[in-house]
């Protein structure tokens, strides 16, 4: 692969021979130059000159970008612009609801960017390898009965949603590391409109999807602290419900930002207001999910319904464990959607903790839905179980 300064060498060479024949005879004048971003031709000295902005991620090509030539006939920096790249002042180019995009670009801020990245993708990746054990350890050892129970089938559904809302974060931040790290991303070829826009969907479908297999589960427990009666049934509404309900407010955040805000990524536009369609859904979810757990929790404590419980110990351990991890995903929730619409977006310390606590997401999921689950450990501890494992590896080692 071409290193990035050959590329930007290329860049120069081309854009010189485009104007190699350009009339500047015995006058001080700046030489073509290639930013990164377009190409600059000759400008006599002490000029300014103005070019179209470029119909990039965050620009509006309707304006324009500046470039000074210095009276020495070199190209002068602009220290007093908000966003300069190469000597080039766009600040008149950016959208102004996307001005956050371009502050990273500030040496401080993208060593800081980096660093949360980076954390974030630790996280994520701890996250996945959590959900893959818990995986195996159903699908390969827990019998079949077992993977057949109705609860068991949610908490493995919402463990694949897990997983699809932990790939699509890798994915995101990779892809930031990658531009943090090399300014010309936007001329990038995998870097595309559509890779963009494709990714900041999935982003929020599956984050969508995550919340809602959690008030899944939650409904379920209700359902069970009303009586001892195991539901075998209804798995496909809650696949409905799951998987196919939050295309609804999606499908409306996408059409509005395709009609209402033309530009070529939507990863870092969450300040937009058509977001506030996919926040408040959330908020939705969640205030479902505890009303779900609010209701198994009156009804576990009042006299009337604890002869109809047949493991009331065991159901109260599980809406306790379910009561926490909820709390964790709703202050995750308001890490990232308070300090969007509010003064706090600028606090990093708001950042570095919204960061930490979505991208450990899955790692929790696993360890309240698995790790320690009582009914979860205790059949592992069994005997029968450790046999089974045990011929697994064997005939998988062979």
């Amino acid at each position: 692969m071409m290193s990035d300064t050959n590329t930007s060498f290329l860049s120069n060479v081309e854009c010189a021979d485009r104007y190699k024949l350009f009339p500047f005879d015995n006058v001080t004048f700046c030489g073509a130059v290639h930013d990164g971003l377009m190409c600059w031709p000759p400008t006599a000295a002490g000029e300014t000159i103005r070019i179209k902005c470029p119909p990039y991620q965050g620009f509006d090509p309707s304006k324009e970008a500046v470039r000074k030539c210095g009276r020495n006939g070199s190209w002068e920096e602009i220290y007093e612009s908000i966003v300069t790249i190469s000597k080039t002042n766009f600040a008149d180019c950016v959208i102004p609801s996307d001005i956050d995009i371009f502050r990273k670009f500030d040496d401080r801020d993208r060593q800081s960017a980096l660093a949360m990245s980076a954390v974030a993708l630790s996280l994520l990746i701890l996250s996945l390898l959590s959900i893959i054990i818990v995986f195996l350890l159903y699908y390969c050892i827990l019998p079949k009965f077992v993977n057949g129970i109705l609860h068991v089938k949610i908490h493995k559904t919402l463990f694949v949603a897990a997983v699809l809302d932990i790939l699509a974060k890798i994915a995101t931040h990779a892809l930031f590391i990658y531009e943090l790290s090399n300014i010309s991303f936007i001329n990038s070829i995998i870097f595309t409109s559509f890779v963009c826009k494709f990714l900041a969907t999935f982003k929020q479908y599956t984050e969508i999807v995550f919340l809602g297999w959690i008030a899944v589960d939650s409904n379920f427990l209700q359902i069970l602290s009303k009586s001892d009666h195991l539901c075998s049934f209804g798995f496909s509404m809650y696949c409905i419900v799951g998987w196919g309900l939050p295309i609804v407010p999606l499908t409306l955040w996408v059409v509005t930002l395709v009609v209402d805000h033309k530009v070529q990524c939507w990863i870092d536009h969450t300040s937009h207001p058509v977001m506030w369609v996919i926040d408040i859904y959330k908020l939705f979810i969640l205030t479902i999910t505890f009303v779900f757990l609010l209701m198994a929790m009156v009804r576990l404590h009042m006299k009337i319904h604890k002869d109809k419980i047949y493991d009331l110990p065991k159901l109260k351990y599980e809406v306790t464990l379910s009561c926490i991890y909820f709390v964790y995903v709703f202050v995750s929730y308001a890490l990232v959607v308070v300090p969007t619409h509010s003064p706090l977006r600028t606090h990093q310390v708001v950042q570095h903790l919204a960061v930490i606590f979505t991208s450990s997401r899955g790692l929790c999921a696993a360890i309240v839905y698995a790790f320690v689950n009582r009914d979860f450990l205790k059949f592992l501890q069994h005997n029968d179980v450790r046999m089974r494992f045990g011929k697994y590896l064997a005939l998988n080692i062979q």
